[in-house]
C-alpha cells in the first residue's frame, strides 16, 4: 500500500486528477468576466464614462457604442445599439455567465465527488482484501469489531478529502488569485488594500482554531471520565448508600462538571473571540475600499464601475479564502488518519499478494506424500508451538495425530490446511510446498474441518457452496469486450479497481464436484446428507419450507396426490384427530387470528397482517361486526401481558423470535402503552398510532400457541362470520392478483409449508407424539410417491440465520463437513470437526466419511484418537515434536529419527520451556500464549529432594504444583499409617483442586526422586479463571471429572462391602 494519502490518490486518479484541473483553469475567465461585466454595466450602459461629471439622467434611446468584455464592437464591426438594449444584453450576458460559473462549479463538485467515492469504494475494497490476507494469529489481537470500525466509519473521513486533496486548492486557490488579479487591474491599491490582511488572518485564525480544537478534545476527555465515574457509582450505589459515601461521591461528581464547565468556557471565550477577530480584519477591508476606493473616484482616478465592480469581487474573496484555511486543517487531520490506518492494515506475516491473486488455470493436484522437515511455527512472542517436527504421510493413507494441548492441535491443522506458514523448515503437499502454493489451491485441493464452522447469512445451499464459488464467470473474464458492452456496473468497480466478475453470476466449479449442472449438484448434495447423518433433520426441515409450485411443478402435482392418500391413512390408523384441517367453515385453532379471517396467506403489502390496523376493508369489517371495542380491549391486555414476558429480556435474544409475535423493535412502543392503559382512569388516552398498534395486536394471536385466552368460542365464531362475509363483499380480493391467495383443496397454496399443504391443515401439537405420528405417515407416504428427496432439496434454501444461528452446532459440524466432501479434496483434515456430536454418531459418521473418501488422505488431529476408523500411522504431538506410535506398543511414543536430533539443540529460554510443559496440561491446553507466560512467569520454580514434602495433608491449600522434572508420590495418612495412591511424573498438575475449592489439603505429596516443580500462584490462577472463560468452563469439567471420579469409587467401594456382608 502507499505510505502517504499523496501517494494513493495520485497512483490511483491521476487521469480523473488532470482532467478536473484542466476543468477548473477553463472557469477561471469566465469567472474573471463575471467580475469585469458589472463594471462595463454601469460605466457604459448606465452612464457614459465621456459624462462621468454630469449628474443628468442618460436617455434609454440614446444611441452608444457597444463595448463587451473590454472590446470597442463598434469601432471593430461599426454598428451601436440604443442605451436600454444593450443594458439588457449586458444584464443577459451576466446572467449567462452566472450559469456557466454555476455549471463549472456544479460539474466540478460532481466531479471530484466522484473521484472521491472512487478512491473510498478503492481504498475499502484494498483493506478488506488485505484482511483476508491476515495472518490468523493476528485476529487474537484485532478483533472483527476492530475491522468494522476502520474500514466503515474511520475511512470514511477520508473519503471526503480524497476528492478535495488536489482540485479543492487549485480551485478555491485559483478563484482566490482572480479575484485578486482583478482587483489589480482596476487599481493597484484596491489590490494592495485587499491583500494587506489576509497574511495576518492566514497567521492568526490557524493558530487560535488549533488551541480550541485542544480544548475540545480534553472537553471529550473529561466527559469521558465522568461516563467512566458514573458507571462506576451506578454499579456500586448500595455500597455508596451503605456507607453513606453520597456526599463524597457527589463533590467528585461536582468536581469533574465542574472542569467541564471551565473547559467549555474557555472553548466558548476562544472560539467567539477568534470570530470577532476574523469578522474585525474582514470588515476592515471593506473600510478601506470605502476610504481609498471613494477618494479615486472623487478625484476621476478610478470609475465608479469599477469600484462597484470591485467591492461585489471582494465579496466573492471570503469563500474561497475560508475553504483553504479549511482545507488547510483537514490536510493534516487526514494524514494523520491514513497514516495510523495503513499501519493497522500492514501486520508481519501477511499472505504474500502473489499467492491470492491471479490463480493459475489449472490447479496442481496435491495427491502424494505429506513430507514434514523440521517444521517449526513460533508465536509472536517466540514461543514454540510447533518445535522442529519432522515427519512423513504417504498419499491416500488414513492417520491419527494425538496430542494434550488444543494450540497445539490448532495450529498443526492449520498447518497442514495452509492457514498458517511455517515459520521455519520445511512442508511439503504432495510436491508443493505450502509456502509457494498458490492459495486457489489450497483452497480446492485440501478438505479442512475444525469444531468452529463459520456459516454466512444466507441459505443452507449458499453456505455449502462456499468451498466451490471459486470460478468467476466466463463472460467477465473476456478482456476483448470493449467498455460499451459491458454494464455500469463493471465500470465502475474496474475504475474503483474492485472485483470486474458479477456476484450474481454462476461461481460454482462444478467439474470438480463431479457434476455438470446446479440439479445434478444439489442432488449430490441431498445424498451426502446421509453420510453425517442428516437426512433426517433436513426431510423435517424441508416439510417445514415453502416451494413455488409454478418452479417444481412435478413435486407440486405429486404433493396434491399425497394429501388424498395421507387423509385415507390417518383415518385408517386412527389418526385424523391429530390434523385440524383447513375448513371454510371452521375456526383453526393452529393458525393466527388473520389467517382465519381471510382463510389464505397475503401477497400485498396492504394485507400483511401488520398493516391491517389500517386497511379500510378490515376496519369497515371490523366496524360493522362490531369487533373494534372488542379487538382494542384484546389489544391491550396483549401488550401488557408482552411487556410483562419480555421485559427482562436483553436485546437480540433469540426467545423473540421464537416465542413472541411481535417485532423486538416494538417492544419500547408496547411499554409506553402499558403504562398508559394503566393510567386510563386518570385519563390517560393512547394518540392515533397507538391505537392502530393495539388493534393490530389480535391479529397476530394464534390460539394454541400463545394460549393467553383471549379468543373464545364466542369470538371465534364472530371472526367465522366475518371471513364469510369478507369473502362475499370483496371477491376482487381472493381473485389472481388480488392481494390474497386463499386456501384451497385442489391446488398448492405458495404461503404455507410443505406439510401444510400435503396435510391442508396443521398438525394438533396438544396432542402427545402428533408431530412424529403424522411425520411418520407423510414420510411413508412421501416415499413411496418419489418425492422424498425432493422435499429433502428443499431444506437447501433453509435460511441459517447470522453466524448460522438458527441450526445447532452439530448440524454446523455435519454441514460443515458436507462442505469439505462436496469439494473431493486431495487431503481432508479433521481437527476435531465433530467435537459436538455425540460419540456414538460421530464413530457412525467417522465409519461413513472414512468409507466415502478412501483415495484420499486423512489426518484425524485431535485431543483423542477418533474410533471406529482403521488408521495406517499413529502419531503423537508433544511439547512440540511429532513422534510415531508403535503398533507394537501403543501408547509409547517413538521419536522419529529428526526428532532425535532436534532434542538436544533447544535453545528457548527457560520461561518458554515452562509455559510448553504448561500447555501440556489439558486445564491449560487452550490458554493463549501470552497468558500461558505469564501464568510461568509469576510461578515459583522449585527444586525438591527425595523424601522432601510438597504439600502436605490438612494444610490450607494455597498453591498447586506441576511437575516439570523428577517423580513425585501421593500419599494419605491415617492413624498414623502411610499409604501410596499413586506416583506423579513429568507435566503433571497436583494441588489444583484447594486453589478451586478452597479446602484442606486431602494428601500429602513428597518427592520420590529430585523433583524440579513449578508453583502455580493462587491469586494469578483465580484471576484467569475469572477473566478467561474457557479456563473457567474446563476447570468445571475437571471437577465434575473428579466428581465422577469419586462417585464411581464410592460405588466400588459399597458394592465390595456388600459382598463381603453377603
Amino acid at each position: 500500500m502507499y505510505k502517504t494519502m499523496y501517494g494513493f490518490v495520485w497512483a490511483f486518479s491521476k487521469r480523473e486528477q488532470i482532467m478536473a484541473l484542466v476543468l477548473t483553469l477553463i472557469s477561471f475567465p469566465f469567472l474573471y468576466f463575471s467580475f469585469d461585466l458589472p463594471k462595463t454595466i454601469i460605466n457604459r450602459a448606465i452612464k457614459d464614462p465621456s459624462t462621468a461629471t454630469d449628474t443628468s439622467v442618460p436617455v434609454p434611446n440614446e444611441i452608444v457604442d457597444v463595448v463587451v468584455f473590454g472590446y470597442n464592437l463598434t469601432d471593430m464591426f461599426g454598428f451601436t445599439m440604443e442605451r436600454l438594449p444593450y443594458l439588457f444584453l449586458l444584464c443577459g450576458l451576466f446572467l449567462m455567465l452566472v450559469c456557466i460559473n454555476g455549471m463549472f462549479k456544479m460539474r466540478i463538485n460532481t466531479f471530484a465527488g466522484v473521484m472521491a467515492e472512487r478512491l473510498l469504494r478503492r481504498l475499502r475494497y484494498i483493506l478488506i482484501e488485505r484482511t483476508l490476507r491476515f495472518p490468523i494469529p493476528q485476529f487474537q489481537k484485532t478483533s472483527a469489531g476492530e475491522v468494522v470500525t476502520m474500514v466503515t466509519a474511520e475511512v470514511e473521513p477520508l473519503g471526503g478529502f480524497f476528492g478535495d486533496a488536489i482540485v479543492l486548492p487549485v480551485y478555491q486557490g485559483g478563484m482566490f488569485l482572480t479575484v485578486i488579479l482583478f482587483l489589480f487591474v482596476q487599481d493597484p491599491m484596491m489590490g494592495i488594500a485587499a491583500t494587506a490582511l489576509v497574511p495576518l488572518q492566514g497567521y492568526i485564525i490557524p493558530k487560535m482554531q488549533r488551541k480550541i480544537n485542544q480544548l475540545g478534545k480534553e472537553r471529550v476527555r473529561h466527559v469521558r471520565s465522568l461516563s467512566n465515574r458514573v458507571g462506576e457509582v451506578v454499579i456500586g450505589v448500595q455500597d455508596v448508600r451503605v456507607h453513606n459515601n453520597t456526599g463524597f461521591v457527589l463533590s467528585d461528581i461536582s468536581r469533574r462538571l465542574g472542569q467541564i464547565f471551565w473547559v467549555r468556557l474557555e472553548i466558548f471565550q476562544r472560539k467567539f473571540f477568534m470570530k470577532f477577530v476574523n469578522n474585525f480584519i474582514n470588515q476592515m477591508t471593506p473600510f478601506l475600499f470605502y476610504g481609498i476606493g471613494g477618494y479615486l473616484v472623487l478625484y476621476g482616478e478610478l470609475s465608479l464601475g469599477a469600484l462597484v465592480a470591485a467591492l461585489a469581487a471582494y465579496k466573492e474573496l471570503a469563500a474561497p479564502w475560508k475553504e483553504l484555511l479549511n482545507w488547510y486543517q483537514r490536510l493534516a487531520d487526514s494524514n494523520i488518519k491514513y497514516e495510523q490506518l495503513i499501519g493497522q492494515f500492514e501486520p508481519d506475516g501477511m499472505l504474500d499478494e502473489a499467492l491470492v491473486a491471479n490463480p493459475p488455470q489449472d490447479l496442481p493436484k496435491l495427491v502424494g506424500t505429506v513430507q514434514a522437515t523440521g517444521v517449526t511455527w513460533a508465536d509472536e512472542d517466540g514461543m514454540r508451538v510447533i518445535d522442529n517436527a519432522s515427519f512423513s504421510i504417504e498419499a491416500a493413507q488414513t492417520v491419527s495425530i494425538t496430542t494434550a494441548s488444543g494450540t497445539a492441535k490448532d495450529v498443526l491443522a492449520q498447518l497442514l490446511g495452509r492457514i498458517l506458514l511455517p515459520t521455519s523448515g520445511s512442508l511439503v503437499l504432495g510436491g508443493h510446498s505450502v509456502s509457494t502454493l498458490h492459495q486457489a489451491a489450497a483452497g480446492a485441493r485440501i478438505g479442512y474441518v475444525s469444531g468452529e464452522a463459520s456459516f454466512f447469512a444466507g441459505s443452507i445451499a449458499e453456505n455449502l457452496l462456499v468451498g466451490l464459488n471459486r470460478l468467476p464467470p466466463q463472460a467477465e473474464l473476456d478482456s476483448k469486450k470493449t467498455e460499451k458492452d459491458r454494464s455500469s456496473e463493471i465500470i465502475e468497480a474496474i475504475a474503483s479497481g474492485n472485483s470486474p466478475y458479477s456476484h450474481a453470476s454462476d461461481w460454482v466449479d462444478y467439474p470438480s464436484a463431479g457434476v455438470a449442472t446446479r440439479v445434478d449438484l444439489m442432488g449430490h448434495t441431498a445424498d451426502l446428507l446421509n453420510v453425517v447423518e442428516l437426512e433426517d433433520d433436513f426431510y423435517a426441515l424441508g416439510l417445514r419450507m415453502t416451494i413455488d409450485p409454478k418452479a417444481e411443478p412435478e413435486l407440486a402435482e405429486k404433493m396434491i396426490q399425497a394429501r388424498g392418500k395421507i387423509r385415507a391413512l390417518l383415518d385408517t390408523r386412527g389418526m385424523d384427530d391429530l390434523v385440524q384441517p383447513y375448513d371454510i367453515d371452521r375456526f383453526n385453532t393452529y393458525a393466527s387470528v388473520a389467517g382465519n379471517i381471510i382463510f389464505g396467506k397475503p401477497q400485498t403489502d396492504e394485507w400483511q397482517y401488520e398493516n391491517w390496523a389500517t386497511n379500510p376493508i378490515i376496519r369497515a369489517l371490523m366496524t360493522k361486526h362490531n369487533l373494534v371495542d372488542d379487538f382494542y380491549e384484546i389489544g391491550l391486555r396483549c401488550a401488557v401481558l408482552i411487556v410483562d414476558l419480555f421485559k427482562d429480556l436483553p436485546p437480540g435474544h433469540p426467545f423473540f423470535d421464537q416465542y413472541s409475535f411481535v417485532s423486538e423493535d416494538l417492544l419500547p412502543e408496547l411499554k409506553l402503552i402499558a403504562r398508559k392503559s394503566e393510567q386510563r382512569a386518570a385519563g390517560t388516552e393512547l394518540d392515533a398510532e397507538e391505537r392502530h398498534i393495539v388493534l393490530g395486536l389480535p391479529f397476530k394471536l394464534t390460539l394454541q400457541r400463545h394460549r393467553l385466552g383471549l379468543i373464545d368460542e364466542a369470538m371465534q365464531k364472530r371472526l367465522l362470520a366475518m371471513r364469510h362475509d369478507l369473502r362475499k363483499s370483496h371477491p376482487e380480493v381472493f381473485e389472481p392478483g388480488g392481494g390474497v391467495e386463499p386456501y384451497r383443496d385442489d391446488t398448492i397454496n405458495q404461503g404455507l409449508s410443505v406439510l401444510d399443504n400435503i396435510l391442508f391443515g396443521r398438525i394438533v401439537h396438544g396432542r402427545a407424539d402428533a408431530l412424529e405420528k403424522v411425520s411418520g405417515v407423510v414420510r411413508e407416504v412421501s416415499r413411496d410417491l418419489g418425492i422424498e428427496r425432493a422435499i429433502l432439496r428443499t431444506a437447501l434454501n433453509f435460511q441459517v440465520g447470522i453466524g448460522g444461528g438458527r441450526l445447532s452446532s452439530a448440524q454446523r459440524q455435519k454441514l460443515n463437513l458436507v462442505r469439505s466432501i462436496l469439494k473431493n479434496p486431495d487431503i481432508m483434515i479433521l481437527a476435531d470437526g465433530l467435537s459436538n456430536i455425540d460419540p456414538a454418531q460421530r464413530t457412525r459418521i467417522a465409519v461413513n466419511l472414512s468409507e466415502r473418501m478412501a483415495g484420499t488422505t486423512q489426518i484425524w488431529i485431535g485431543t483423542g484418537e477418533q474410533e471406529g476408523i482403521a488408521y495406517d500411522r499413529r502419531f503423537e504431538l508433544k511439547s512440540g515434536r511429532i513422534s510415531e506410535i508403535s503398533d507394537t506398543k501403543r501408547g509409547a511414543a517413538v521419536p522419529l529419527e529428526q526428532d532425535r536430533q532436534a532434542t538436544t539443540g533447544n535453545g528457548d529460554d527457560a520461561l518458554n520451556s515452562e509455559a510448553r510443559s504448561l500447555r501440556e496440561l489439558p486445564l491449560f491446553s487452550n490458554l493463549d500464549a501470552t497468558k500461558l507466560k505469564f501464568l510461568a512467569f509469576t510461578s515459583e520454580r522449585l527444586t525438591y529432594n527425595p523424601g522432601e514434602v510438597l504439600m502436605r495433608q490438612g494444610e490450607d491449600g494455597e498453591d498447586a504444583f506441576v511437575i516439570l522434572k523428577g517423580a513425585a508420590e501421593v500419599v494419605i495418612e491415617s492413624d498414623g499409617n502411610e499409604q501410596v495412591l499413586f506416583e506423579l511424573g513429568p507435566n503433571k498438575l497436583v494441588g489444583e483442586l484447594a486453589l478451586l475449592c478452597d479446602s484442606k489439603r486431602t494428601a500429602t505429596v513428597r518427592a520420590r526422586e529430585r523433583t524440579t516443580a513449578l508453583r502455580l500462584n493462587r491469586e494469578v490462577f483465580s484471576e484467569m479463571a475469572r477473566q478467561d472463560s474457557h479456563f473457567a468452563f474446563e476447570m468445571t469439567r475437571d471437577l465434575g471429572r473428579r466428581l465422577i471420579l469419586t462417585t464411581s469409587e464410592l460405588n466400588r467401594a459399597r458394592n465390595q462391602l456388600v459382598r463381603n456382608g453377603d
